[in-house]
């Protein structure tokens, strides 16, 4: 038997296969929806290399091998621009492209347009599935109230004055020296104390660490004000953690009010859906602390003006009262002494009128005896020693008789003179 009968060259073999598939797929447009795996990415030689899966959870039902060639590479750069992500692994998309068999390369997918829209709602439609086992697991700490989510964690109240921060980010990276900076130099002189739980924040399974982190922070038994969780700008793929049903629960239900600070304009996660409070970058995140504890500061700087404004109002009220009462006073004072003098002066010639001087110098005398003033006749017996004063002198004299007025009442009458 003739061992060479039938054989060919590789060449021979991968030349049919490439005649046979051109024959049948030559120019023949495809969309296909697949997920990217191992991309190789040459932007300076204008290629990319990359695999394409059909998965049904961890299992793959179908892989091919896919290229796009420089003539089409700028599909990349506009994908980008689109979605504001990165053209990585992991991505549900949308390809059009022909099949095409090189003796060298094999089989692959020339990728000559890529449709952002697809990636974007398939993207979306993994959240809003995601957000709705959240509200539909756990409707007491998660709920959505006319489009918004509404978490345990919104509901806790801020303390009046953030002294204390736990801060979860990587370890130096530009989101944790972008916060620290801001926090540090800011024009108030404020000062904090921070602490840092380093982690990753990027890449598969960045959630379980990051859930770790928040873990040792509950643990560490500090009474920390806030939590900060803080990542630099990026591709929408370098999110994906931040778009887990893990760590979305971990947020919404910790007992610290929780800031993100993870991404730029175009970015909102379900993190930051479900957060205490969410900003654009790590810079508004410290921003925001230092601006919350200036707006306490001035509220108390207002409430002190408005205190002394009140007292000064109250003292020049009641010194003005005080005022008032003294003029009134004094004016009082003076009716009061001006109305006693009146009366004095009147009592004082009511005393002149009856000064026994003034009477004797109308007429009349004035008897004493035993040096005592005589005022009625009953007083005297006849043979008693009198004297009578008048204006100019004095009269001695004994009484030898006394008649008493007929007015007078018969009881008046000494038994003696009867």
């Amino acid at each position: 038997m003739d061992e060479t009968r039938g054989m060919i060259r590789l060449s021979e073999l991968t030349s049919l296969l490439e005649d046979t598939i051109r024959e049948e797929f030559l120019l023949r447009p495809f969309l296909v929806v697949a997920e990217t795996s191992d991309i190789r990415n040459y932007p300076d030689r204008g290629y990319c290399f990359l695999n394409l899966l059909e998965k049904d959870g961890k299992e793959i039902h179908a892989r091919m091998a896919a290229v796009i060639w420089s003539r089409n590479h700028h599909i990349i750069a506009a994908f980008e621009s689109a979605t504001g992500m990165r053209f990585d692994r992991n991505l549900k998309v949308l390809l059009q492209g022909t099949v095409d068999y090189s003796p060298v390369y094999g089989l692959q997918f020339q990728i000559t347009a890529i449709e952002p829209s697809f990636t974007l709602g398939e993207m979306e439609r993994q959240r809003q599935a995601i957000l709705n086992s959240l509200c539909s697991s756990h409707p007491a700490q998660i709920r959505q109230v006319e489009g918004n989510y509404v978490t345990a964690n919104q509901q806790l109240r801020l303390p009046a004055v953030i002294q204390r921060i736990a801060l979860i980010t990587a370890p130096g990276s530009d989101g944790w020296k972008d916060f620290r900076h801001e926090l540090e130099s800011n024009p108030f002189a404020y000062t904090y104390v921070c602490d840092d739980f380093l982690c990753r924040i990027q890449g598969k399974g960045a959630e379980d660490e990051i859930i770790e982190q928040m873990g040792k922070v509950t643990s560490s038994k500090r009474s920390y004000d806030l939590l900060v969780l803080v990542r630099g700008g990026g591709g929408q793929t370098d999110f994906g953690p931040f778009d887990t049903y893990e760590l979305g629960l971990a947020v919404a239900t910790f007992p610290v009010p929780v800031v993100c600070g993870i991404g730029h304009e175009r970015n909102v996660s379900i993190s930051d859906l479900m957060c205490h409070m969410t900003v654009k970058t790590p810079t508004k995140a410290a921003a925001f602390i230092n601006q919350h504890n200036y707006r306490f500061e001035e509220e108390i700087r207002q409430r002190g003006d408005a205190i002394i404004r009140l007292a000064t109002g109250t003292m020049d009220r009641l010194r003005s009262g005080l005022d008032n009462m003294a003029i009134r006073i004094t004016q009082a004072a003076r009716h009061y002494l001006l109305h006693r003098m009146q009366e004095l002066d009147k009592a004082g010639l009511i005393v002149k009128h009856l000064d026994p001087a003034t009477v004797l110098a109308r007429g009349y005398a004035m008897v004493s005896s035993k040096a005592k003033v005589i005022t009625r006749a009953a007083q005297l017996q006849v043979g008693a020693h009198i004297s009578i004063r008048m204006q100019d002198g004095f009269i001695d004299s004994d009484v030898t008789q006394i008649q008493f007025d007929t007015n007078e009442s018969s009881h008046d009458i000494p038994e003696s003179l009867g």
